[in-house]
């Protein structure tokens, strides 16, 4: 999230006076250089913890201009806690600072402490804006760009029902709910804007989105084909993707190719090869992505799709080498990873390290994902020790992020230390009570284990009341009833997760549901189905060779 490093209205910066909040002695300013520069050496190192105590402790100087830089070196370099602790500190020196208030309610949101970020929120919704209509539209904007989402749609929900008149606020809630995945929330919030706004088209398209979101594909193409046909291209390749959001292919290509042929070309031509891979006319979608790339636009997407289609065709190292080169944008870390995991099966372990090294070099911001997701594969292929060290020095640089300590319990189970794993996601949840990922993550090990199902499938239906369109979610709360041997109502929320999901994990629970409860064809046609989305799946081909299926 780089909401520091471009003009935005979220950020409005005031002048920075020199010596603000008292200057310092020639010895002070000379420890205080000392100490920048032992910073700066331990940012080249990758040392951001102690870093980041260094510019704190440089910052208590008084001068603003250096609780900025301290903060800004933080918050970049993803150090939740030290950045809780400058910015507090800052603003007890200086309470009027807006710079000062921003950085810790971000802090306190990525801490997932939802009551506190919200009072500083709330402040900052009353002091730092002409309007608060204004206010939540620079709210959200910069919070739909948080890893938080279920925490920043909590919090804004909070603050908009203090303006229970202004639109901004519930369009605001609406979208980060939707963004979280609570299209029921969302689609509250939205009707709410409406009433006070009725005329506002996007917060008509959000409604229309958030009904398709909650699976109600009819309400949600009813309204969007209606805003599609009172304006232009652009909102005609809205409709187009909420076609194949709702599995309806077949309806989008037209529309697709129609627009392909005007001024929304390159947007269109992905979009048309979306649809070809998904309907498995693999040439076609290769000649598209193809035109694609050589327009210089949207290359990632590009390079992604041309890498999916060789990954399914078998062709693996032209797929590695494909993966390898989305080193940015939304798919980079599944395509570094899904890179990763072809070189290692190959044999190639060198290949695959350097690879992710110069991965995290290249794009910083990827290196905490990457890490966790890394640490994964390696457990996967027996390499657990290794996994561990490799999670023990990230965490040692990135003590406040939980998605390491994550996969570190995912690795401790497949050690087989199954009390070292639930003792790590126990602790979680305690830092993150409310978190639903923590819900999830420690509900689904339960249930995969069988213990105190009870509690498990209590955990997943808290998550599932915050998160309601998560397919891991309702995964999980259809693996727990599994478990607690409901096969009938199992069953059920797997088919949600799967549809809304083509996930390879889902669909092992899934085809194994459907084989206990008889209906051994559906089984077997859903593997050889997902082993042509993921090639090589263990856990998928585990299945295959259980249910004694040959490959064609």
């Amino acid at each position: 999230m780089q909401l520091f490093n471009k003009p935005s209205a979220w950020l409005v910066f005031l002048p920075l006076l020199a010596c603000a909040g008292g200057c310092v002695s020639p010895r002070g300013q000379s420890e205080v250089e000392a100490r920048l520069r032992v910073a700066d050496t331990a940012v080249e190192r990758g040392q951001y913890p102690w870093a980041a105590r260094q510019y704190r402790l440089a910052a208590q100087s008084g001068s603003n201009e250096l609780a900025e830089r301290a903060a800004r070196m933080a918050f970049d370099n993803a150090q939740d806690g030290e950045l809780l602790a400058i910015a507090s500190e800052w603003l007890v020196r200086d309470p009027k600072s807006e710079v000062a208030r921003r950085f810790r309610a971000l802090a306190l949101l990525q801490l997932d402490r939802r009551s506190e970020a919200a009072r500083e929120f709330a402040i900052l919704v009353k002091t730092a804006y002409a309007s608060p209509a204004e206010a939540f539209l620079a709210l959200r904007e910069t919070l739909v760009e948080t890893s938080n989402e279920a925490g920043a749609a909590a919090i804004v929900g909070l603050l908009a029902n203090q303006y229970p008149t202004v639109a901004e606020a519930a369009y605001a809630h609406a979208t980060l709910a939707l963004n979280a995945g609570d299209s029921t929330t969302a689609l509250r919030a939205i009707q709410t804007a409406l009433a006070l706004k009725p005329h506002w088209r996007e917060a008509r398209w959000v409604q229309a989105r958030a009904h398709v979101a909650a699976g109600d594909c009819d309400s949600g193409l009813s309204a969007a084909r209606g805003l599609a046909a009172e304006s232009g291209d652009t909102e005609q390749l809205n409709y187009a993707w909420l076609l194949t959001a709702c599995g309806r292919a077949v309806e989008a290509r037209p529309l697709f190719e129609s627009l392909a042929r005007g001024r929304l070309h390159i947007e269109a031509l992905g979009g048309l090869a979306s649809t070809d891979v998904e309907s498995h006319r693999y040439d076609e979608a290769l000649k598209e992505y193809s035109e694609l790339a050589g327009t210089g636009h949207n290359t990632e997407q590009a390079l992604f799709g041309l890498a999916v289609i060789a990954d399914r065709r078998h062709e693996v190292e032209r797929a590695a080498h494909l993966y390898m080169r989305v080193t940015t944008g939304p798919r980079a870390v599944a395509a570094q990873l899904r890179a990763y995991r072809l070189l290692l099966e190959t044999g190639d372990r060198d290949g695959a390290t350097r690879m992710l090294d110069q991965a995290v070099i290249n794009e910083p911001t990827i290196r905490v994902p990457l890490t966790a997701g890394r640490a994964q594969l390696l457990a996967e292929v027996g390499r657990s020790v290794e996994a561990l060290s490799l999670l023990q020095r990230a965490r040692a640089m990135y003590p406040d992020r939980e998605e390491l300590a994550y996969a570190n319990a995912v690795v401790l189970e497949k050690m087989g230390d199954l009390s070292g794993a639930l003792n790590t996601l126990r602790a979680i949840l305690r830092t993150r009570p409310n978190d639903p990922a923590a819900q999830n993550a420690l509900g689904f090990t339960l249930a995969e284990h069988g213990q105190h199902l009870d509690v498990a499938e209590r955990l997943i239906k808290a998550a599932y009341a915050q998160v309601p369109d998560s397919a891991a979610i309702r995964d999980s709360l259809g693996w727990v009833l599994f478990r607690r041997g409901d096969g009938v109502g199992a069953l059920r929320w797997l088919q949600s997760a799967y549809a809304k999901e083509l996930d390879a994990e889902i669909a092992v629970h899934l085809a194994t549901v459907e084989w206990a409860q008889g209906d051994t064809s559906a089984a077997k046609a859903l593997v050889l189905q997902a082993l042509e989305r993921t090639p090589g799946d263990q856990r998928l081909d585990a299945l295959r060779v259980r249910f004694g299926i040959l490959l064609p």
